[in-house]
């Protein structure tokens, strides 16, 4: 008994020692791959890492460089190249390089393989985007090439050759600079740009797409007639511009507004766009606003007369009611003189009569402050007599506006015509000719 206890107790000292010797005794196994730093640029030196790996020790590695094709496949070792670092050459340029690990202990060997890198360049800059022109493109203006966008080592510089192209797409050299004026010789062609790009490495060319067909040089705008601002000049009120007159066809106008002394002079601009409301800023000065005419080749400017002084808002009497455009509406019963009324607006519906339909007329009243006049009799007659159909006195809105139509008779003409039309504008109960009450004469065209 006692001697078959000990025999099993040796062999389970023995089976004990055997797998301590298998824990201990493991050949490589890898973990993670092998891996390299650097740039893919010939001349550059990748620097290899042989990976993580599992297995007894002492373990050994050596290393086996290797070029690819451009996809990373098709492998063959570099000869020479069994060290940890491998300097590129000419010979790697659009190749990849991958990095192959060898582990090796007492129990065995492995292999394991890295990543293939990049294509290898040749350490020349490569563009990622194209170069551009910039400017207006037109006969007599100047364009700017930009280089476009590059990699590279540095430090990279550049270099622009202008091309003249014709409709078939066939260019020629021209001028070199990174600036060009259009000439006479460029119109009815497109223009690009070449711009090479050097570093230590090499050099290499980009081209920009091309610019539009290069018209002729024509006139630009010219100001037949000032700009105009119509408007309250007093703070609070709104004042519009109008563009004048211009020849040579522009397409599109800008305005800048510009806050000047008491005499018109040593203006700043303030504002842009067709129409400004004053401020407190501008009480005390007078305004004036510059026109910017553009057509196809070019734009030019032209400015306004100066405003009267802006005046500082007057504030609202009692009774005022503030519309939404921040104009003040009083009722007729609160205008006495020496204030009078003034008939300020005037619109015909259609702005010009057809036949004899009927037709509108609108009619705005203020008072001589430029305060909107509500409950005010407007009064409109035509002449001559019997063309128009009397129409009876309406009272102005809440916003200071009288609509009346009119109706015309068979005595009115239907072209090469006008009419003209007696405008009044009364307080109630006031003599017809007296008190605050004022007269117009407009006119609107027939046919």
């Amino acid at each position: 008994m006692h001697r078959r206890a000990a025999l099993l107790g040796v062999a389970a000292l023995l089976l004990l020692g055997g797998a301590a010797q298998g824990a201990h005794s493991t050949a490589p196994s890898s973990a993670s791959p092998p891996g390299f730093s650097g740039a893919p640029t010939a001349g550059a030196t990748l620097t290899g890492t042989p990976g993580t790996w599992s297995g007894s020790t002492p373990m050994n590695f050596s290393f086996r460089w290797q070029r690819c094709n451009s996809g990373g496949n098709k492998c063959k070792s570099i000869g020479g190249a069994t060290g940890t670092t491998y300097r590129l050459t000419d010979d790697d340029v659009g190749h990849t390089i991958r990095l192959s690990v060898t582990a090796s202990n007492s129990d065995g060997a492995a292999n394991a393989v890295s990543s293939a890198s990049l294509v290898i360049s040749s350490g020349a800059p490569v563009n990622t985007s194209p170069p551009t022109i910039v400017g207006t493109v037109r006969q007599g203006e100047t364009v700017t090439a930009t280089s476009g966008t590059w990699t590279g080592a540095g430090p990279i510089t550049f270099t622009y050759q202008w091309l003249r192209c014709n409709q078939s797409g066939k260019c020629r050299d021209t001028s070199s600079g990174q600036t060009r004026q259009l000439g006479t010789e460029d119109v009815g062609h497109t223009v690009r740009v070449e711009v090479r790009a050097r570093n230590a490495n090499g050099s290499t060319t980009a081209t920009s797409a091309p610019t539009g067909v290069v018209p002729a040089k024509g006139p630009s705008p010219a100001a037949s007639a000032l700009p105009g601002i119509s408007g309250l000049a007093r703070e609070g009120q709104v004042l519009t511009a109008s563009p004048g007159a211009w020849t040579n066809g522009p397409t599109s106008f800008a305005y800048t507004w510009r806050r000047c002394d008491a005499n018109g002079n040593k203006c700043d601009g303030f504002a842009t766009g067709p129409s400004v409301r004053l401020t407190a800023n501008e009480v005390g000065h007078r305004i004036r606003v510059v026109v910017a005419a553009t057509n196809q080749f070019g734009t030019s400017k032209a400015t306004s007369g100066p405003t009267a002084i802006v005046a500082r808002a007057v504030v609202a009497p009692t009774g005022a009611i503030k519309l939404p455009s921040g104009e003040i509406s009083l009722p007729v019963t609160m205008i006495a003189p020496p204030q009078r009324l003034v008939i300020s607006g005037v619109k015909f519906i259609p702005s010009r009569v057809h036949g004899r339909q009927a037709f509108v007329g609108r009619f705005r009243v203020r008072d001589t402050r430029g305060y909107v006049v509500r409950g005010a009799l407007m009064y409109a007659i035509g002449l001559p007599y019997g063309w128009i159909r009397q129409a009876p006195e309406v009272l102005t809105g809440t916003d200071g506006w009288a609509q009346l139509t009119f109706f015309p008779t068979v005595l009115m003409p239907t072209h090469h015509a006008a009419i003209v039309f007696f405008l009044r504008a009364r307080k109630p109960g006031d003599s017809l000719l007296a008190g605050v009450s004022t007269r117009r004469l407009v006119q609107v065209s027939i046919g």
